[in-house]
């Protein structure tokens, strides 16, 4: 135990000069001299790293996590020197999280994101994903998904860039549904009157009353759960909510100039209406009196017809872990074929460019069912076709590389002659300065 300690202090000294000098090659050989025996080292190693990062993290006191950077670099070449525990990489990067603002985590991501492929070779993937794992779905403990959702859609993205395609832990083998997304509203009507809210009410605005507002925020619990939909009195529910809200939308026709009510700001010191941003938000809020500017929004009145094409196309699908009573009847096939038709209808009349949305949005429904139909034959590897060799194939033939013109003409000037034209042009002007050159010699 003595003799650990001693080699722990000691290494955590030579780290210490490592990070400054960017020095491997002198830890390894001064810890190989110290211990010659690999398990005793890599076990003295890894506790000066974490004692190491301590001393980092009192003494870094910058906003910039370039130090932290550097020294997860450091890790990373003595884990490829044999030195340290190849999960110790990405265990000191969920201690540096874990001790850090949101704001520099989200700086510090940035490396893991840049260093994805070091995560993938065979050296550190088996050893760190799980590690990998633990630390983002930590990470977005912490974050707020309708305040930081940037944030969050980039550590999504990494584990998507680094997990393999058919790493079956993020599949949802079993096609379940987040039933814990409840989204409230209000159970009773509003006693103010809707109307203060302005002084003007135009003509072709949507007239709001209570019995809308439930029906439209009620759907967001069926598309929380789409199995209620094969319950009967529940579908009854469903289909009249959804004739409801899309009757609204069809009666109440989006102009383009109208498109920033809830998403986006207009430039004022132009007389144009130039689009400056667009917010997004992940959770919307369900008080009675925004229904009304909500559902002048276009990008609002999207999610939700969106919301009703990706239920829809999971009713009609088959899914392996579906039961034997999850089927719709020839009536609500046809309801829902006919509703469907009628959403894209307005998708195209939803402005700006909402035949170039819509079209997109079929293909990656289209997509969808292919997705669908993989996870339903077990998920099977992806590999490329394998070419098959038939007699008929003849051997293909290996294209003469061409010589650059440059480098014809260098290497014609070199030996006194002009390399230009045809061969023929190319006879007759070297053989004219040959003759003037002999006609020069003899005067």
């Amino acid at each position: 135990m003595a003799k650990f300690e001693k080699l722990r202090g000691d290494f955590s000294v030579l780290l210490q000069q490592c990070l400054r000098n960017s020095d491997v090659a002198t830890f390894q050989k001064k810890s190989v001299e110290a211990c010659p025996n690999d398990t005793d080292r890599k076990s003295a190693v890894d506790q000066a790293l974490r004692d190491t990062l301590l001393i980092v993290l009192n003494d870094s006191t910058s906003e910039s996590v370039n130090i932290f950077e550097t020294y997860i670099k450091v890790t990373i070449d003595l884990c490829r020197k044999d030195l340290a525990t190849t999960s110790m990489p990405v265990m000191l990067l969920s201690d540096i999280f874990d001790a850090m603002t949101l704001d520099k985590c989200e700086q510090l991501f940035t490396y893991v994101e840049n260093n994805v492929e070091i995560w993938k070779e065979d050296l550190f993937f088996s050893a760190c994903k799980n590690n990998l794992l633990r630390m983002c779905n930590d990470l977005l403990r912490r974050l707020s998904r309708s305040q930081q959702t940037v944030f969050c859609g980039r550590i999504l993205l990494f584990l998507a860039k680094f997990f393999p395609f058919s790493e079956r832990s993020g599949l949802n083998i079993v096609s379940e549904f987040n039933l814990d997304n409840h989204t409230e509203y209000k159970t009773e009507e509003i006693d103010d009157d809707l109307e203060s809210m302005e002084e003007e009410k135009s003509e072709n605005k949507i007239q709001m009353d209570y019995n809308l507002y439930r029906k439209f925020w009620a759907l967001q619990d069926v598309f929380r759960n789409p199995n209620q939909c094969y319950n009967k009195v529940h579908w009854k529910v469903f289909s009249t909510n959804t004739s409801s809200v899309l009757s609204a939308f069809s009666s109440f026709k989006l102009e383009d100039q109208r498109t920033c009510s809830l998403t986006g700001i207009y430039k004022e010191s132009t007389g144009e209406n130039t689009y400056k941003e667009t917010h997004y938000f992940a959770k919307y809020l369900t008080n009675q009196k925004l229904l009304e500017l909500q559902l002048s929004d276009s990008n609002f009145r999207r999610y939700v017809l969106l919301q009703f094409l990706i239920l829809f196309q999971y009713l009609n699908s088959t899914v392996k872990f579906k039961t034997e009573t999850h089927e719709l009847k020839p009536d609500q096939i046809e309801w829902v074929k006919t509703t469907t038709e009628q959403i894209y209808v307005l998708l195209v009349e939803t402005p700006p460019d909402g035949k170039v949305f819509t079209e997109i949005v079929k293909n990656i429904l289209k997509r969808e069912e292919y997705w669908n139909a993989w996870k339903n034959d077990g998920c099977p590897v992806f590999k490329r076709p394998l070419h098959i060799s038939s007699e008929n194939d003849e051997p293909r033939k290996l294209k003469k590389l061409k010589r650059r013109m440059g480098d014809v003409i260098r290497d014609a000037q070199f030996v006194g002659k002009f390399n230009m034209g045809k061969y023929v042009t190319f006879i007759i002007i070297n053989t004219c300065l040959k003759r003037k050159k002999f006609c020069w010699y003899l005067s």
